[in-house]
């Protein structure tokens, strides 16, 4: 079933990116779709209006696709609305897609370190310690991120080791608590919405504010011998509702 549900992910790219709206809608479920991107309107005929929009030079490429339970979460680069890193998430009901949320950022050159939001290891391994692993980085994220006990990051990481993909930053932990100290004086992060796990893949999803406006933070982490070593993910602004197409959320 879960080879099955990526296949229909796959078909849903595959139509946007060819400008197919039937295809992209083949395994959407036309009685009980929600949309959460809030440049498109709900249901599946919101979907085909906002694929119908898109620029004809768009063009996507899926570059990890996972899946756990009924969702199934993506990561993809391409032209949407400019050069963007992508991140999407559908949930499934009886075989049928039925909701749908999305992330996007612009694309960045490469950091300090030479790495880009979308390199590094694209399988998933290990799938016995996916449970085990979610774990381990739900651990970190609320007491890190959210209570701010930024004493216990060594406990998460191998030594020094963190293999980092955000735009202009370098590897390293010192690093990372070095921007981290920067960061915490602009951003807040108080409620994790989504924990997904295939293998050594976890993504997050949370809630929290960025200069005291709405955000949403994108977290995808590579685990390995329960530590932390890699991270790719941005934060995303929330838009004014006022602009919002559908009334669903954006998380």
């Amino acid at each position: 079933m879960a080879t099955r549900d990526i296949e229909k992910v796959l078909t849903v790219f595959q139509g946007i990116d060819g400008r197919d709206v039937d295809l992209a809608t083949k395994y959407v479920n036309p009685d009980k779709y929600i949309e959460h991107n809030p440049y498109s309107a709900d249901g599946v005929e919101g979907l085909k209006e906002y694929i119908s929009r898109l620029p004809s030079e768009s063009h996507l490429k899926v570059l990890r696709v996972f899946q756990d339970g009924p969702y199934v979460f993506t990561q993809a680069e391409g032209l949407v609305l400019g050069q963007s890193v992508i991140f999407d998430i559908f949930r499934f009901q009886e075989a049928q897609i039925v909701e749908h949320w999305g992330f996007s950022a612009k694309a960045a050159p490469p950091n300090g370190s030479g790495h880009t939001q979308s390199d590094g290891p694209t399988q998933a391994k290990l799938f016995d310690d996916k449970d085990k692993n979610k774990a381990i980085v739900r651990e970190y994220y609320e007491t890190i991120h959210i209570s701010g006990d930024h004493g216990k990051i060594p406990q998460y990481f191998s030594g020094d080791h963190c293999i980092r993909h955000e735009p202009g930053v370098r590897d390293g932990v010192t690093a990372f608590q070095l921007d981290l100290k920067e960061l915490v004086n602009h951003r807040s992060i108080n409620e994790i919405k989504f924990v997904f796990g295939q293998g050594d893949f976890v993504f997050i999803a949370a809630k929290g504010s960025h200069e005291g406006d709405p955000c949403i933070y994108i977290d995808l982490y590579r685990v390995e011998e329960e530590k932390i070593a890699e991270r790719w993910g941005f934060p995303e602004e929330i838009p004014p509702q006022e602009e919002w197409k559908n009334n669903n959320g954006i998380l």
